[in-house]
């Protein structure tokens, strides 16, 4: 009896701070545990398709350790920012006519920001950019999956194929396990982390610097690849691109 009463003293402070975690989420986001992932691939890049570097910048696969935290459940949209740039008095998107987001898209991703923006209005929202290793263990579990929704693709799951972003959320077949949405396609979404090697990579290359910012989830239009969880592109973090947009997260308790 003894021996049951100090184990459930040794794991109440676990059980409770779990607890805590999950009745405390943030309006509009999810909760992903502590623990551990899988995070990259061992896929070599392919050839043939005239697409440099498609798998090898993610190698090798390699497990990552995170504490909890909380991530926004869809990308910011349009509406979202806009109360970002009126409160603040940043500049809205470039392509934003008169100051306003076209009509009827208060619900699309908000686009052409750069990563000093974006990093502004979490730093507004009390948040703040993902990791790249966050944003990947968001979309892919703890199963080492290839997409959000599992390893096979389907086109159907996704904002894929179109010409420009859809409303966020649209798609809640293509869900990650943790239940954030638009993960893969749609738009790639900005991360904190500047470009660099895995440990233990095998291959290295110059771009390796604090030059680029690594951007995740693929976009509304591109190769099947491009939407994997671990599949990783860049730009440059003053770069206000159609197809980058971005998500937040916050610590959990």
């Amino acid at each position: 009896m003894r021996v049951k009463v100090l184990l459930l003293s040794l794991l109440f402070p676990f059980f409770a701070t779990t607890l805590n975690a999950v009745a405390a989420v943030p309006d509009g986001m999810v909760l992903v545990p502590a623990g551990k992932f899988v995070m990259g691939t061992d896929k070599t890049d392919r050839t043939g398709d005239n697409v440099p570097r498609t798998y090898d910048d993610a190698r090798p696969e390699h497990s990552v350790i995170l504490p909890a935290f909380y991530i926004d459940k869809t990308e910011v949209t349009n509406a979202a920012y806009l109360k970002f740039c009126q409160a603040t008095h940043y500049p809205v998107p470039p392509d934003w006519k008169g100051g306003k987001f076209p009509a009827g898209e208060a619900d699309f991703p908000v686009t052409r920001v750069s990563w000093f923006e974006a990093s502004a209005y979490a730093r507004w929202a009390g948040k703040r950019l993902p990791t790249e290793a966050e944003w990947e263990k968001a979309a892919r579990g703890t199963d080492g999956r290839t997409y959000p929704w599992g390893n096979d693709w389907k086109e159907q799951n996704l904002i894929w194929n179109r010409s420009k972003p859809d409303k966020v959320g649209s798609k809640p077949a293509g869900v990650s396990p943790y239940g954030a949405l638009d993960m893969a396609g749609n738009v790639y979404e900005w991360t904190s982390d500047w470009y660099a090697a895995y440990p233990k990579a095998p291959v290295t290359f110059p771009e390796y610097n604090e030059t680029l910012k690594v951007v995740r989830g693929g976009g509304f239009y591109g190769y099947n690849f491009g939407a994997a969880t671990y599949f990783r592109s860049v730009d440059y973090p003053r770069a206000r691109s159609e197809w980058i947009g971005f998500r937040c997260v916050k610590d959990a308790p």
